[in-house]
């Protein structure tokens, strides 16, 4: 929705200016490409948390097993299941902003 908001944006204004400087700023497509970069922007900000919680989550499981070695299958488990949700939220993202991508070159 907001690539489809920005090249209509960006349509109007190059059919608002004279073409001597429609032709000097290039083909009108430079609000698409920003809209591409704060996406890529904001899913690599994503992935990046999700990769810090799971090394965390994976340094405190450690570190838990270390100090109660008998709890070590519960411990396990807990920290599988919560790098699972983790990752599918990464993997949400990652698939939301692609959509995104490829909806903006689709209309």
């Amino acid at each position: 929705m907001f690539i489809g908001l920005l090249a209509q944006a960006t349509e109007a204004a190059s059919t608002a200016l004279p073409h001597a400087v429609t032709t000097a700023v290039g083909s009108g497509n430079v609000g698409i490409g920003l809209g591409i970069a704060g996406i890529m922007i904001g899913a690599g900000i994503g992935i990046a948390g999700a990769a810090r919680g799971i090394g965390n989550i994976g340094g405190s499981a450690v570190e838990a097993i270390a100090r109660q070695p008998e709890a070590k299958g519960s411990i396990g488990t807990n920290m599988i299941i919560s790098a699972a949700l983790i990752e599918g939220f990464t993997f949400f993202a990652l698939i939301i902003g692609l959509i995104a991508i490829v909806g903006g070159y689709l209309k």
